[in-house]
């Protein structure tokens, strides 16, 4: 007979058991119920997602970067039955939510971009193709290109805006015409369904009581070429030119003064050539090369959104930074190897043609503007009209040339520059690293080409080839006041820059430069020497 005992008189071992049971069956239930309830949280967000739908995030850019905000954005599906607006905001960014992954193409209307903007062909004609997948947002950026205009300032001859004149544009095909009124300012702009010719006139009936077209100029242009992308200004004299003998000095004191602005430009670029030359015996046909550089690095800056000044000031350094990795990289290694300095010269030729070349492939063959500080009125000093670039470029390059003179002359890198030049063994055998002063040297003359330059860019305008035609005047600066003085250099470039300016009163613009070339061919029958240089030179 088995008894079974029950209640408190149970063994401790049974009801360990009962209750390891309860504790197992309360941890499965818990579980089951945490599972449940993820599970129907994992539903709802599924659902959630697929009321919200896809994302389509992008940005729409300007040329230079910039976003472009209130810009409306069309999200379309491939093959139609969907389509999703959305606008930008003001950094550019739009986010769309398309129903469904699939293909899709953004697309914009060309009549929602901002004026003197255009849209790519492509994006212009099928859109941008995107594929949006489940769950992942989808990316696309537009880059809005500049959109090629004509622009200019009518201005009378006492420098006073004209406002309300009509300017006539139309494309030499006869397809495209547009008129444009002259501001507060005097300023107007036609901006042109795409590159080509066109003919731009002034209508003269609408200019104000009292102004009218300068005698010696046409009021209608044909034949304007304007390039993919640029912006080409075009002008029309206004006022009567100044006759007789006052009007013949006021224009020989225009003339010089600009002569003297192009000169002290023409110095920076001529002191830092000859400096080389000084110092190495070398004749750098890449100069002129650097100059460019300098103007289309600050170009290249400017329009990215860079201050025009901290361009300036990024690109100069740059160019001096080359400057010294040129002489250690190429120049350093040819004269341990003893080579020629003709086979050092047409090194530099191919120098030249490469970086000419290269400032071609990234800014085009188009002439460039800056984006500040151009198109200003002129200031009047007496009889002298120039404008506040032009005197800030003036007492820039003056101070720069007196700083490098100083320089030269009172310290002890200026004294050991010029006892290199002088003689480079006995300057060697006294004690000077003389590769270290054509180092500097070279440092020296590029940071000189580069702000030379820079302000060249506001006058003459930035051109991927606008360092080879400086060059030529360049070497006339520089032989004329004698070739390997410094100082030389700048009496040669202040004359040249004086003279081809001045000459135009009696000889076309266009062979100002051949004036130049030919009083450097009569002074060096005269003087072979240069004006300032030795009669022979020793190194």
């Amino acid at each position: 007979m088995q008894v079974r005992l029950r209640g408190p008189d149970a063994p401790k071992s049974h009801k360990l058991g009962r209750r390891l049971r309860s504790v197992l069956f309360s941890f499965f239930a818990a579980a089951l119920f945490a599972l449940t309830s993820l599970g129907v949280m994992l539903s709802g967000a599924s659902m959630a997602h697929a009321q919200e739908g896809e994302t389509v995030e992008g940005r729409v850019t300007d040329t230079s970067g910039r976003g472009v905000p209130g810009v409306t954005v069309d999200v379309v599906a491939e093959g139609g039955g969907v389509k999703v607006p959305a606008t930008t905001d003001d950094s550019g960014s739009f986010t769309a939510t398309v129903p469904e992954p699939g293909q899709y193409r953004v697309t914009i209307d060309p009549q929602n971009v901002p004026e003197g903007s255009d849209l790519p062909p492509r994006v212009a004609g099928e859109g941008v193709a995107v594929e949006v997948t489940a769950g992942e947002p989808a990316s696309v950026e537009i880059n809005l290109r500049l959109q090629e205009a004509l622009t200019g300032t009518l201005i009378d001859s006492a420098d006073k805006p004209v406002e309300g004149a009509t300017i006539s544009v139309s494309s030499a095909d006869g397809e495209f015409a547009q008129d444009a009124v002259t501001d507060a300012k005097g300023g107007w702009a036609v901006f042109l369904p795409g590159p080509g010719e066109y003919s731009v006139t002034l209508q003269t009936d609408t200019l104000p009581e009292g102004i009218e077209p300068r005698e010696d100029s046409s009021t209608e242009l044909t034949g304007v070429v304007v390039d993919t992308e640029a912006q080409r200004p075009v002008l029309f004299p206004l006022g009567e030119r100044a006759g007789g003998v006052g009007g013949k000095l006021g224009q020989a004191l225009q003339l010089t003064a600009e002569g003297l602005r192009f000169g002290l430009l023409l110095a920076l670029a001529a002191m830092g050539l000859s400096l080389v030359f000084g110092t190495s015996g070398l004749v750098n046909f890449a100069h002129g090369e650097l100059i460019a550089m300098g103007a289309a690095i600050t170009w290249g800056l400017n329009v990215a959104g860079v201050n025009l000044i901290l361009a300036g000031l990024i690109s100069i350094v740059a160019l001096a930074l080359f400057g010294g990795l040129q002489d250690l990289a190429i120049w350093r290694p040819l004269r341990r190897r003893k080579t020629g300095l003709i086979a050092m010269m047409i090194v530099t030729i191919g120098l030249a043609l490469f970086v000419r070349s290269l400032i071609q492939y990234f800014m085009g063959p188009s002439s460039e503007q800056y984006r500040e500080y151009v198109g200003q009125a002129g200031l009047h000093l007496g009889l002298v009209r120039l404008t506040t670039v032009d005197l800030v470029s003036m007492l820039l390059a003056a101070i720069v040339l007196v700083g490098v003179s100083l320089m030269l002359i009172y310290t002890r890198m200026g004294k050991a520059t010029r006892a290199v030049a002088d003689n480079p063994a006995l300057a060697e055998s006294s004690g000077i690293d003389v590769q270290r002063v054509i180092l500097l040297v070279w440092i020296m003359g590029s940071f000189l080409a580069g702000l030379s330059g820079t302000l060249f860019g506001f006058s003459e305008g930035i051109k991927f080839d606008m360092g080879q035609h400086i060059l030529l005047l360049v070497f006339a600066g520089v032989i004329l006041g004698g070739l390997g003085t410094a100082f030389g250099a700048l009496v040669g470039s202040l004359i040249v820059g004086v003279f081809i300016n001045v000459s135009t009163l009696w000889i076309p613009p266009e062979l100002k430069n051949v004036g130049a070339l030919a009083i450097l061919i009569v002074i060096l029958l005269f003087r072979p020497r240069g004006i300032l240089g030795r009669r022979e030179r020793v190194g």
